[in-house]
């Protein structure tokens, strides 16, 4: 059985050498799109996962569903470990970001346009290499029937969270903004692999859901709204609607040219930069 560690290497290695985590597909030079990962484990039977569902909506998925619809094998949550992945923007992508006003920066745009394309090949290849190991292994991103949900409580949801899978595998806590702040700060994305292995979950550092967070642990800071060009962030918290809305516009009517011609979906992120945490758990 592959040890932790061993599983840490093998994604690790498969981010940094993929072909598709690169600008020089785009043009733009031999560069890396996306950091070296960070890496949490979590049981898959911990018990935010039913409370999740519980919550956000019967459509949303236990690790079980997942395992069953990505391997047609029937386990038991219990059986299960969920691997959840964090990576983290450049500092050459962050540079340009925190200097951008209205419209996030043509490298945000890319690193996000490129991510489902690109994340699918890495998991799928680091999928590839767990089985290889012995190890039965599914991705959530190459799950054909992950998709937008609605929440009657939440509004929009999905089958899926991979930053609250985040949350519960120990990588980090949310912020007035919902973005994840995690050890590498909240300029990121996140991803799952759920394995058929009991492996020592990682140990959660934190005990609230917000405990990272200046705005609501010590009532300090709300950069993040000042970064907001539609006021989508206020005091009460993060509105997905308005947010949505944004990143339409921004696809199809006020950004970039290869942005509207491309299969690309757009991405904000400007509360992500220019803030306390954009790099770092703050203070």
């Amino acid at each position: 059985m592959l040890t932790k560690p061993e599983i840490v290497k093998i994604i690790e290695e498969a981010v940094l050498k993929s072909p598709f985590n690169n600008f020089e597909a785009m043009g733009m030079g031999e560069e890396p799109m996306w950091g070296a990962p960070i890496v949490g484990f979590a049981r898959g039977d911990d018990p935010y996962f039913s409370y999740y569902k519980e919550t956000i909506g019967e459509f949303y998925w236990m690790p079980g569903e997942v395992f069953r619809l990505g391997c047609q094998e029937t386990v038991e949550d219990s059986q299960l470990t969920v691997i959840s992945m964090g990576f983290p923007q450049t500092e050459k992508t962050k540079a340009d970001q925190e200097e951008a006003v209205g419209i996030p920066c043509n490298r945000w745009l890319i690193t996000r346009g490129e991510w489902e394309s690109m994340i699918e090949k890495i998991t799928s290849e680091i999928v590839k290499q767990l089985k290889e190991k012995g190890l039965q292994a599914v991705s959530l991103d190459s799950i054909q029937e992950f998709a937008w949900q609605t929440s009657t409580d939440f509004g929009i949801a999905s089958n899926w969270s991979h930053r609250h899978t985040a949350f519960i595998a120990g990588l980090g806590t949310f912020g007035l903004s919902d973005g994840l702040i995690t050890e590498k700060g909240k300029a990121m994305r996140f991803t799952t692999i759920i394995v058929k292995a009991n492996l020592e979950p990682t140990i959660r550092p934190y005990t609230n859901y917000h405990e990272y967070c200046s705005f609501y642990s010590k009532n300090q800071c709300g950069a993040c709204i000042g970064r907001c060009p539609v006021n989508a962030i206020t005091e009460k918290g993060h509105d997905k609607d308005a947010c949505r809305a944004y990143l339409v516009k921004i696809k199809n009517e006020i950004g970039p040219e290869f942005l509207k011609n491309s299969h690309y979906t757009a991405g904000c992120g400007l509360c992500q930069s220019n803030v306390p945490c954009q790099d770092k758990i703050p203070g």
